[in-house]
């Protein structure tokens, strides 16, 4: 009944706790006195007759020893009648706290949404459905973000986590080819492609075919295609799976998403609008808005974590070019590996035939090709659109699978298998139950969100009128709201109609959250909160005092919930900006060498393999 009650506050009445700004509850205030102490009447009111309208009960928060007489209180019946029911809008009553919401928080917030990593905005293809198209596609991104940061940060987190596994694999160690220094640059190219073939949607990633293509264009570099190390098979096969393998990680490292330090630059913005409220806050001067203003802030501070944590998970500039580049590298890599069955003997056999007789190069991809291939024999149906950083729901852990296959035998007796033995491994990996660290991760990003709502909802909740109001109503239901996505993408899913069902569903209850996160917005610099029901709450009732009498000790002192819900919620942050700039191991340097590209880079001179698939 509890959350019936705050959600029919919310829409119908959107208010949260308790302020006294403006002239409709100052001039309440001053009327109450002038009948109480003053004994004057006023519509037919008198000192006799005002106690109906008084709240003389326990008032919550409130230092035992003060004597309760002095604490003039209304029920918010009483509210509604002597104070003749008021919305005090600050844009009314004072313009100059709309201004200063609006430029501490609501512009930071702004500049935040604008650098998340949004989709380049290119025109749809000819007759494409209007669900395909760019705006609608960014808005359903946006509202997957908005709607569930845990979500978001769950996806974004797992797949930093694949980014660092991959960058450990790319080091020598133990023996054979992987202690072998030479081929760093070679896994640097493989293990990238993996990690950015992983953000996009692939509804048969366990297809056997689209596998064992996928490992022996990342893994034939460096081993047969049926044989583990030391054998290596044809030598002509390998120099082409080689190249293939570079030129595609370099075109997609050139499509990496730039832009980092204007990123940062909206961060700090964010950080010095949470130190300048949390100072406001806690100034002698002032009222409950500021508080307010502060768990606000607050409450979206895992909104500056999911920017930070997304410029090192960066999306490619346009999903669609990387799309094309890998189903023209997978027909090419197929081409190869198709060539080299002509050769079981290796390397040898091929050499031993007269030139004359030896099959011709590998059938390249050609757009003429392309155009007479039918669509179920391309390899562009093994891949659909970019999810990653949360802009859909679930497991997205095909580079985890993979790279966890790769070696039979750990550290230095480990072994390379056969590209067809990685590709049937990671099958069944992806088959079975995903990896225990991206449950953690799940977690970890629930519990870094719900910090923030429970700081937020602790300062709203104590900050009297004490107790559940709109506001810290809002901040819960929101975060409940929110949830829902999260826990949905736990739910097993072994049919693809079960899989859009339930993305269905998540874009639904996200929606459902941004209304109310709408409202939250809304509230925080129009003053819309500041009325009867919103200020009395659950409670029912609402007092007049301002911000020095609660932050004294001996009435509420409401300082202690202040500064520790402004403490803990800056720990996510300062722990996030520790961990990626300036921790021994920080991500964004660490992470660079998997990136790391020059413009000027030109191909190799004894290119062999065909480049016309770059066009």
């Amino acid at each position: 009944m509890l959350w019936v009650w705050s959600l029919a506050v919310v829409v119908a009445v959107p208010g949260a706790a308790q302020d006294i700004v403006g002239n409709g509850f100052a001039a309440c205030k001053a009327r109450i006195d002038s009948i109480v102490l003053d004994g004057k009447e006023w519509n037919g009111i008198t000192n006799e007759t005002m106690d109906q309208y008084r709240y003389f009960g326990p008032v919550k928060g409130m230092n035992p020893d003060f004597d309760r007489s002095k604490f003039i209180t209304l029920t918010t019946e009483g509210c509604k009648i002597v104070c003749q029911d008021p919305i005090d809008w600050y844009w009314q009553t004072n313009i100059d706290l709309t201004f200063g919401i609006i430029a501490n928080w609501i512009l930071p917030v702004l500049a935040l949404l604008a650098a998340l990593p949004y989709d380049s905005l290119h025109k749809p293809p000819a007759n494409a459905p209007l669900s395909e198209s760019r705006v609608v596609k960014t808005l359903g991104f946006l509202n997957n973000w908005l709607g569930s940061p845990q979500t978001a940060l769950t996806a974004t987190f797992f797949n930093i986590h694949q980014m660092r596994k991959c960058l450990g694999e790319t080091e020598p160690k133990g023996s054979g080819i992987s202690a072998r220094a030479d081929l760093e640059t070679t896994k640097r190219d493989a293990y990238y492609v993996l990690s950015c073939l992983g953000q996009f949607r692939l509804p048969s990633q366990d297809n056997f075919d689209f596998l064992n293509v996928l490992a022996y264009g990342l893994y034939r570099p460096f081993v047969s295609r049926d044989r583990m190390e030391p054998a290596e098979g044809c030598e002509q096969a390998k120099r082409y799976a080689e190249q293939l393998l570079h030129e595609m990680a370099f075109h997609l490292r050139m499509l990496r998403r730039r832009g980092v330090y204007p990123a940062f630059l909206n961060i700090l913005m964010f950080c010095i609008a949470y130190a300048v409220s949390v100072v406001v806050a806690f100034a002698t001067e002032g009222n409950r808005t500021t508080a307010h203003a502060m768990a606000f802030g607050i409450l979206l501070s895992w909104l500056p974590l999911l920017v930070l944590f997304a410029i090192i998970d960066r999306n490619p500039v346009s999903a669609d070019r990387c799309r094309k580049l890998f189903a023209r590298w997978l027909f090419n890599v197929k081409a190869v590996r198709d060539w080299e069955e002509q050769f079981p003997a290796g390397a040898q056999q091929y050499l031993a035939s007269a030139p004359g007789t030896r099959p011709a190069a590998p059938v390249w991809w050609t757009q003429r090709l392309d155009s007479e291939t039918p669509f179920d024999q391309k390899f562009d149906r093994f891949i659909e659109g970019f999810v990653g950083q949360g802009r859909q729901t679930g497991y997205n852990g095909l580079a985890y699978a993979m790279l966890n296959e790769v070696y039979e035998g750990h550290d230095i007796h480990r072994r390379m298998r056969s590209t067809n033995t990685i590709a049937d491994k990671t099958r069944d990996a992806l088959r079975g139950r995903g990896p225990s660290s991206w449950y953690w991760l799940a977690l970890v990003s629930l519990a870094i969100v719900w910090l923030e709502i429970g700081m937020a909802t602790m300062i709203s909740y104590n900050t009297p009128t004490v107790g559940l109001a709109c506001r810290s109503g809002s901040y819960l239901l929101y975060g409940i709201f929110s949830i829902f996505p999260w826990a949905l993408q736990w739910l097993p899913t072994f049919r693809p109609a079960v899989q859009k069902w339930r993305r269905r569903l998540s874009h639904v209850l996200c929606f459902i959250a941004n209304l109310i996160l709408f409202v939250i917005f809304f509230a925080a610099f129009s003053g819309v909160y500041n009325n009867c029901i919103c200020k009395g709450g659950v409670s029912g009732y609402m007092d007049f005092e301002d911000t020095e009498f609660y932050r004294d000790k001996n009435h509420f002192d409401v300082s202690l919930w202040w500064t520790a819900s402004a403490v803990l919620g800056a720990l996510p942050m300062i722990g996030s900006l520790w961990c990626i700039m300036f921790s021994p191991g920080r991500l964004l340097s660490k992470l660079k060498p998997l990136w790391r590209a020059s413009e000027h880079e030109d191909p190799p001179r004894d290119m062999s393999a065909d480049t016309t698939w770059l066009i």
